[in-house]
């Protein structure tokens, strides 16, 4: 039986002893058990009842994933986030990158079901900054303005108000925008956009 790449490494470290380290990587193989492995970190603190440990360092090919990721073990859902992202194109994994920056996210399940949610979610190659959303919304036709006065249009304003009116991120290469999300306008706004 071939053996798989591991799609996520992380790097556990004692946090009174950060010589202390262990590798764990996911998804988890049959044969490799995180909790032994994890008794490298307790080398000469054997006698404490628990032993304090934090996340150094995470390979992944979510560049953000170490910030949404708890220190305290849970191997085995971290295990079936791996598996996940395993099966997730590129695109895809750029647009789970971008769900995280703009979801609430406090415990491991909320990054499960965030990994579950890629289809509510547009990915749109090439804006990365207010300036290029603003030009995106308006050479779009999300905010009409008549041909002539785009020369002369604020599109990083434009950009930042549609930005602060959606629940969307930019990543490197992209921004990641909820689809089915009414944006909220403050009163007397007279612009309206639309996701198509």
């Amino acid at each position: 039986m071939e053996e798989r790449e591991p799609t996520i490494k992380i790097l556990y470290e004692n946090t009174k002893a950060p010589v202390n380290q262990v590798w764990l990587t996911f998804p988890l193989s049959g044969r490799e058990r995180s909790e032994q492995k994890m008794l490298a970190l307790t080398s000469g603190h054997e006698q404490e009842e628990s032993i304090p440990y934090q996340i150094a360092r995470v390979e992944s090919p979510i560049p953000n994933l170490r910030q949404y990721l708890p220190a305290d073990g849970w191997f085995q859902e971290i295990s079936r986030l791996a598996e996940k992202i395993e099966r997730m194109d590129r695109e895809e994994q750029i647009k789970f990158s971008g769900i995280l920056d703009c979801s609430a996210i406090s415990t491991i399940e909320d990054v499960l079901q965030a990994a579950d949610s890629l289809s509510l979610y547009e990915y749109i190659p090439g804006v990365t900054c207010s300036r290029e959303l603003g030009g995106y919304v308006v050479e779009n036709g999300f905010m009409e303005f008549p041909r002539e006065v785009w020369p002369y249009l604020d599109y990083t304003g434009i950009g930042e108000e549609y930005y602060a009116s959606y629940n969307c991120a930019y990543t490197k290469s992209g921004l990641v925008v909820r689809k089915e999300e009414e944006p909220e306008m403050e009163k007397g706004s007279s612009q309206v956009f639309q996701i198509r």
